[in-house]
């Protein structure tokens, strides 16, 4: 059978990091500095988070380029980034599904900073302005390799 560790790696820092501090509690006679050694797994586990963070992030300033941006190119470039980075974020869930619990609330977090980048990475492009929430679903949208949003439609009078 399969351990936690080897099924969901993002589960086991978790519960290894709150094991430990259950010993240091019980004051375990064993010379270890349980503390240290509980956040350093911890932060493991945050590099995971992080990592799931800055492609969610990624999607998200591509996804408002081709939904949002009324130039033709560079949009292949953008749909590669978008497939790697979900390519990436499968690879990483598998790994540790747990992860997939925050995801929710990373997509509010990462949105918040890709519309910023989004901004900014395409002041010489003519651009619809985004808004100012996620128009993305995070299941059909973000994640589904299907979904590539096509160019809004200018309409100059």
């Amino acid at each position: 059978m399969a351990s936690l560790y080897d099924t969901d790696f993002y589960a086991w820092t978790q519960e290894q990091a709150n094991k430990l501090r259950q010993l240091l509690v019980s004051r375990s006679n064993l010379d270890l500095d349980l503390e240290n050694i509980a956040e350093e797994i911890e932060s493991m586990a945050g590099s995971d988070r992080r990592e799931l963070l800055v492609r969610l992030e990624l999607i998200l300033v591509h996804l408002l380029k081709l939904a949002y941006c009324f130039y033709a190119e560079p949009r292949q470039q953008w749909v590669n980034s978008i497939q790697a980075q979900r390519n990436s974020i499968g690879r990483l869930l598998k790994q540790s599904p747990s992860l997939r619990r925050l995801m929710p609330a990373m997509l509010i977090e990462a949105y918040e900073s890709a519309l910023e980048k989004a901004r900014t990475e395409t002041i010489d492009l003519t651009m619809e302005e985004p808004p100012v929430y996620c128009p993305f679903e995070l299941a059909s949208q973000v994640l589904d390799r299907a979904y590539i949003p096509e160019p809004p439609v200018r309409f100059d009078a």
